[in-house]
């Protein structure tokens, strides 16, 4: 039913706890892939002497987590791709509950879950899930994106059709995979019972490294999207893609080295938000003061979301 893929770089900290969580399902269908992408520590040794056979482990040079996951996905074996992080871990329920959606329900091309930074959560015993279905999820994520990459699970025939992570992407390469999945065909369902632990426990972990903005989603959104933009009669993708831009791109904007390819995708946008637009005329030395400070990042981040949230939503 399920093929597990776990991309795998010196996370020897957290993959036992990771593995565990997975054969640790209630549901007993599936498959463990691991990547090795190029690791330097002794994972790999690790889990070849306490896993053995249960894991099937292919290795690669190292070329980025999208390059493993797309791997992952080559050798995976069933009609369900689940992805999980080596340093994340899943409640014992997972599988049966997504398995419970796919069995229930009609199409089901993405089924995403509620997720916690709480470790704690995991010893909770859920019944039946509590998930809804969909109808216009570009107009839902205006608010939320919903979907992260370990608490996403993908009919394996979209694979077989489309590309699967862009590894030009450094950041971002994983919403940009859910936005291309929820616009081909088929149902999306979201699981509200908290059913992932999403860990921040490694400091250096991807998320916490400056990357270029062409090498982003944020950056490369308009060009990517383009025909579709063009194309698209749905209004709310259009909308959404523009909102996005508006909220990921003003670290980069008040940063001297993107500020220039910063100020070509603001102007990319077809859709134009005033209110969003004002902090883009912030005098760029009081930016950066603001973008440099945790507190101001954080204070600039609740703007939008409020803006968004009780303005254009």
């Amino acid at each position: 039913m399920f093929s597990i893929i776990i991309p795998y770089y010196n996370k020897s900290a957290y993959i036992v706890r990771c593995i565990d969580s997975i054969l640790n399902q209630t549901f007993p269908d599936y498959e463990v892939i691991l990547v090795d992408d190029g690791s330097t520590d002794k994972g790999i040794e690790l889990i070849s002497k306490k896993y053995g056979d249960l894991i099937r482990v292919f290795r690669q040079d190292n070329q980025g987590v999208s390059a493993a996951r797309n791997l992952g996905i080559e050798k995976a074996k069933y009609k369900f791709i689940a992805f999980l992080d080596a340093d994340d871990a899943w409640h014992p329920q997972y599988l049966e509950s997504v398995n419970w959606i796919i069995t229930t329900e009609k199409e089901v091309k993405i089924v995403g879950s509620h997720y916690s930074r709480d470790v704690s959560f995991l010893e909770n015993r859920h019944n039946i899930p509590n998930y809804f279905k969909f109808e216009n999820y570009f107009k839902t994520a205006i608010r939320n994106t919903y979907f992260t990459s370990s608490s996403s699970v993908i009919e394996k025939s979209f694979f077989d059709e489309s590309e699967g992570f862009n590894t030009n992407l450094k950041n971002g390469e994983d919403h940009d995979l859910w936005f291309r999945v929820l616009l081909s065909s088929g149902n999306s369902f979201y699981i509200t019972n908290t059913l992932v632990y999403y860990s921040d426990e490694d400091s250096n972990q991807a998320t916490q490294k400056k990357i270029d903005l062409e090498y982003t989603l944020v950056g490369q959104i308009n060009s990517i999207y383009k025909d579709v933009i063009k194309s698209s009669q749905n209004k709310d993708f259009n909308k959404f893609i523009s909102l996005y831009v508006y909220f990921n791109l003003f670290p980069y904007y008040f940063d001297s080295k993107n500020y220039t390819k910063a100020k070509y995708v603001l102007k990319e946008n077809k859709f134009g938000f005033t209110l969003l637009k004002l902090v883009y005329m912030i005098p760029f030395r009081f930016g950066k003061r603001m973008v440099d400070s945790p507190k101001g990042l954080r204070l600039i981040r609740l703007y939008f979301k409020f803006t968004i949230k009780y303005i254009y939503y």
